[in-house]
């Protein structure tokens, strides 16, 4: 950064050394405001020599001003950052400087060395903090500006001025290799990206061409322009509805519904409804039910997104909300394009046929498709509609959401007839709205049981899958996920079966998450009880347990509380019952809740509405281990799968089933519900 004599800040005066002379006076000169430069997105890292290339970590860019033994953190906007990260100045106190400005970004560390914003966000929020403060730039030292010298060398001085630092403070490494390779590798190990800077060039405050920065995931700042109302269990918010500045309006992105805690979602709720306003502040208006029913607030908050990439009008395909940005400025936010060239404009739409034409062509489309839409007997609207974009392979379209529900029906309708269903509806595929829907109300079609269930306050209509014709139908109808109860309407009250659902933290490895699947399954043996596992679609495993239905839903509640609660007691640093995030980012959540009334889980066999594709999949126990890889389980992999197997791998389910007897609450400190309990009272 050069010099800037005119504006620089007055900082605080070191004490005169004794000697006194020209060292003196050039160590007390003040040192200069922190000015961030900043890279330019591209597509490709530069190629050719001359260039060095670091990691781009996942965090808040900081400076670090160090003067008369004390540091100040700046944040790129200017302001003092120091409260925030106090185990930061601290470390830099430490450094053997007189006075120093460094450049640098403080990220969250997982145990693996990579950096996550939203690990840091929940630092903020009272989770486990493992903060550093990766340096790259060395401005100022000792009353000289380096800004002038060329990259390596101000890299060179930064490392000698760091030595051995600790956790905290660390130098940021580079290399000199190939920029392509250097991207591809960094996309192998799961970072965000990489930044490539010019080893000869000065440092210079602002967006520049000498740093370029280039990104495995797409990321964007947007502004939160509005929200939804939750769904479901889900608290605070639905979805953000997102936009960026161009043309002096703010256009709308898109919604983001994804990468929320319940208390982030909670706590965004209450800083958005102090912004409320009347009237949308995106140009145009966002179209359809979405612009009538959003709540609207000014244009003041910032959303870090992640997401797979822009659609062709301007709304980014499956975004994830990382965390706020309270370094970034609302009005200071535009779609980054590599290259810093502009977004291409929207095609035309070409001219609409005259209303005889257009009735030609309906029925020409609708005869020309007609081979080609009717799988397992039902008839598919719109086959060629994409659900699952492509990551890497190829799309997968309404139609072959159907013919893998087709092919996988025989062993999936077995786990589907006679439950209740709750479903997730995605008309747009995943990439659009999707929702959960409890009651069918007047849409479902013909081939699906309804039934009707007394609820706390009011009588819910209910669908049932019993056969085939009834699962492609809801395919038909845009349902991807199928979620069932854990009773049937023959036995409605009396559940005949318990699902424990083995939910891991971030940092929690799979063979971890094999082990409390096993240890489970042992436990339930030692009660005489037997045990299935199946892959949720997810990180983690569903440990299933068939009853006969004579037990009451509260004592089936009770007992797989307790039994949770006994496993986590005896290994709390592995295992906890308590549904809060924070701080259960290295444990394994032991989800009693699949137990209640009227809670589902996830059907065997069901896709998940999440990139990839991947599936709900029963798998026997001896196949359960570290080489299993839940991920590969998928639309395209399932079907073959069990052609390859030739049976469910709980085919010995039904004769599997045990009633659950007192013994079993009691082994488990679960007093039955409807029969007193010790000290005379009722549980």
């Amino acid at each position: 950064m050069p010099a800037c004599p005119a504006g620089a800040r007055r900082g605080r005066r070191l004490p005169r050394h004794a000697g006194g002379g020209e060292l003196s006076r050039v160590a007390r000169a003040p040192v200069p405001i922190y000015r961030a430069q900043l890279a330019t997105l591209v597509a490709t890292p530069p190629a050719g020599d001359g260039w060095v290339h670091e990691t781009k970590y996942d965090g808040y860019r900081i400076g670090c001003s160090l003067e008369g033994g004390r540091a100040t953190l700046w944040s790129r906007r200017g302001n003092d950052w120091t409260a925030q990260f106090p185990e930061v100045a601290q470390a830099a106190e430490a450094l053997a400087a007189r006075s120093a400005l460094l450049d640098g970004e403080v990220a969250a560390v997982l145990p693996g060395g990579r950096t996550s914003f939203q690990a840091l966000q929940q630092a903020f929020s009272g989770g486990r903090r493992s903060l550093a403060y990766f340096v790259f730039d060395l401005l100022w030292l000792d009353g000289e500006d380096l800004s002038g010298r060329p990259l390596l060398e101000r890299k060179d001085a930064l490392r000698r001025l760091l030595g051995a630092r600790g956790a905290v403070l660390r130098y940021a490494p580079h290399v000199e290799a190939p920029g392509a390779e250097v991207l591809r590798e960094a996309c192998r190990l799961g970072l965000e990206g990489i930044v490539s800077k010019r080893a000869d060039a000065p440092y210079r405050p602002g967006r520049n061409t000498t740093w370029t920065k280039a990104k495995c995931l797409a990321r964007q700042e947007l502004v939160i322009g509005g929200f939804t109302d939750p769904e479901g269990s889900r608290q605070g918010i639905g979805a953000l509805l997102v936009g960026f500045h161009e043309g002096g309006a703010l256009r709308f992105a898109g919604k983001v519904g994804t990468g929320f805690t319940q208390a982030s979602a909670r706590a965004l709720r209450a800083r958005l409804d102090r912004l409320g306003r009347a009237d949308p502040p995106f140009t145009p208006r966002p179209p359809g039910a979405l612009g009538r029913i959003a709540h609207w607030v000014r244009p003041e908050l910032v959303a870090e997104v992640a997401f797979t990439e822009w659609t062709d009008d301007g709304k980014v395909r499956h975004p994830s909300f990382q965390g706020l940005r309270e370094d970034k400025r609302a009005a200071d936010v535009v779609r980054e394009v590599p290259g810093g060239a502009p977004p291409a404009p929207p095609v035309p739409p070409a001219p609409a046929p005259a209303p005889a034409a257009a009735g030609r062509a309906r029925r020409r489309a609708a005869a020309g498709a007609a081979g080609e839409v009717v799988i397992g007997g039902v008839r598919l609207s719109h086959p060629e509609r994409t659900v699952f974009p492509g990551d890497g392979r190829a799309a997968l379209t309404k139609a072959d959401v159907a013919r893998y529900y087709d092919a996988v029906a025989g062993a999936m309708v077995p786990h589907l007839r006679g439950r209740p269903l709750t479903l997730f509806h995605c008309p747009e595929g995943i990439a659009g709205e999707c929702r959960f829907m409890k009651h069918s109300k007047t849409w479902a079609p013909p081939a699906v049981r309804r039934v009707r269930i007394q609820e706390k306050t009011k009588l819910g209509e209910y669908l049932i899958a019993d056969d085939r014709a009834a699962l492609l139908a809801l395919v038909q109808m845009d349902v991807l996920e199928l979620h069932t109860w854990n009773s049937t309407v023959e036995a409605l009250e009396q559940p005949d079966r318990i699902v424990l659902d083995l939910d891991p933290g971030p940092e929690v490895p799979w063979r971890e998450v094999v082990r409390a699947a096993r240890l489970l399954r042992s436990a339930l043996e030692a009660l005489g009880l037997a045990a299935f596992v199946k892959t949720t679609g997810g990180a983690g495993l569903h440990v299933v347990t068939p009853l006969v239905p004579r037990r009451r839903w509260e004592d089936c509640l009770a007992f797989a509380r307790g039994l949770a609660a006994t496993v986590a007691r005896h290994e709390p640093r592995a295992f906890t019952v308590a549904l809060a995030r924070a701080g259960r980012e290295r444990k394994i959540l032991l989800d009693y809740l699949r137990n209640n009334r009227t809670n589902t889980s996830v059907a065997a066999f069901s896709l998940r509405a999440r990139p990839g594709a991947p599936a709900s999949v029963p798998v026997a126990w001896d196949e359960l281990g570290p080489r299993l890889r839940p991920e590969r389980l998928d639309a395209r992999t399932v079907p073959r799968r069990l052609a390859r197997l030739g049976a469910d791998p709980w085919a010995g389910w039904a004769r599997a089933a045990r009633p659950l007897g007192d013994a079993h609450l009691a082994a488990v400190g679960a007093a039955p519900v409807d029969q007193p309990a010790r000290g005379g009272g009722r549980r």
